[in-house]
Order: structure tokens, then sequence, then C-alpha cells
């Protein structure tokens, strides 16, 4: 079996190819050989502030963006594996079923991973307009960061995993009080006679999620896309390129 960062590269350069159900599929093994076979705290020796040292999390990451475009078909029942594999780093789920992340660092990077699970799980619950669900995938994955002060807050000097990750959970925030301002709008509605009185309303949020990823409003909720911009997409062709050299000369 190839390495991990060997997978990574060919997903990479699948990607930037266009080839994203071959990309996607390269990042799942990489995901896989790494918990399961490598050190789950290996960094990346050259590194932009913008994205985590650690190899696993940058093809987590990797990963978990193919999930959150918009129309391109990654859902559960189009890749169960995939989803499968993010499911299982769900908050709720006991470290003991990922004993390979030991100690404050390994905790940390798993914490990483059970955050952006739970913002992933909780929009394709949104595209799903299952709002109840979207709403306790999004406080769970608060209630880990909540544990890790450095996840918890966008500050200023962040960088690496906890700008990445920082900035992961204000988008939970802001989809969770998106969720919770509908449900109290239709809340008073029905207070007002203007609304159905169902408990289904009153007990669950209700913004409902186009197919486009935006409420019934009209309005986008964040979904954390995976190189939407120029210079993004500019800073990933330099970090393959980076990948290359060092994997070709041997350096990781």
């Amino acid at each position: 079996m190839a390495s991990g960062i060997a997978l990574f590269i060919d997903g990479e350069t699948k990607y930037e190819a266009g080839q994203l159900p071959e990309a996607f599929e390269l990042y799942r093994q990489a995901v896989v050989q790494i918990v399961n076979h490598e050190d789950v705290l290996q960094k990346l020796p050259v590194i932009g502030e913008e994205f985590p040292e650690e190899i696993l999390v940058c093809v987590w990451q990797n990963l978990v963006g193919c999930f959150r475009q918009d129309g391109r078909g990654f859902t559960q029942e189009a890749y169960p594996d995939g989803y499968d594999l993010v499911y299982s780093f769900r908050p709720t789920s006991s470290s003991k079923a990922h004993p390979q992340f030991k100690g404050p660092q390994g905790r940390r990077v798993l914490k990483a991973m059970e955050i952006t699970a739970a913002l992933t799980l909780g929009l394709l619950a949104h595209d799903q307009h299952d709002r109840s669900t979207a709403a306790k995938r999004y406080q769970e994955g608060l209630d880990v960061a909540a544990t890790h002060p450095p996840f918890n807050a966008v500050t200023s000097g962040q960088k690496h995993l906890n700008k990445v990750i920082a900035r992961e959970v204000q988008q939970m925030r802001d989809n969770l009080a998106e969720l919770v301002k509908n449900d109290t709008i239709n809340a008073a509605m029905v207070g007002s006679g203007q609304g159905v009185l169902r408990k289904d309303v009153l007990n669950t949020p209700h913004t409902r999620i186009g197919h486009n990823g935006a409420d019934n409003d009209g309005r986008h909720l964040c979904r954390s896309h995976r190189r939407v911009r120029k210079g993004e997409m500019q800073q990933a062709g330099r970090r393959l390129q980076t990948l290359q050299c060092l994997y070709e000369n041997c350096i990781l």
C-alpha cells in the first residue's frame, strides 16, 4: 500500500486535473492509511499559515471539502465509504474508537477532525432538509471546541491548525444561529395565529436549505468551500508543487 503522503499527492494531482471522484477516493485512502498505519502527527516541513501542518488534517480537510461542494454529487448515498469515514469521527464517538491519537497533541488533532466532521455532517443534514439533525451536529462540534480554547474563537495571530479550526467553529456558530433564528420567527408566527401549530415546528430549527445551499430566505449558509477563490487555487497549486518536490527528494 502506498504511503499516506503519496496517496495525498496523487489525490491533489487528480483534483487539479478536475477528476474529483478519483481525487476523493485517494483522499479517503490516504486518511485510512495514515490513521491505521502511520504517525497521525506527522507534519509537512514547508507549508503556508493558511494550512494545517499535520499531513492527516490536510488530507482530511480535502476529503470533507468534497462533501461540502454544491452540485458535485458528494452525498452519503453516492459515496458511502467516504461518508462512513467522516461519520466515524462524529464527536459523540468514543475516543477509544481512535486509539492512535495519543497524548495532548494527538487529542488536539482528534478534536480538530471531530469538529470538521460535525460541520460537514451538519451541512449534509441541511441538504436533506433535516434541520433538527443539522442543529445537533453543529452543537456537537461546538461542544468539542469549547474544550480547547485555541479552537473556540477566531483571534489575531492564529495560524495553521488553530486558524483553520477556529474559522470552522465560527461557521458552525453562524449556521446554528441562523437555524435558531428561523425557529424563533416561526414560533412567533404560530403564537400570532399565522402559522400551523405543529410540535415539530416549535421543537426543531426551521431553516430549509435549497439545492444551492441557500436557506428559504435566499441567504447562503457558510459551507467552507474548498478552493473557491482564484488566490486559493493558486496557493493550492503551489502546495502541490512543494509536496511533489519534497516527496521526490525523499524529504517526506
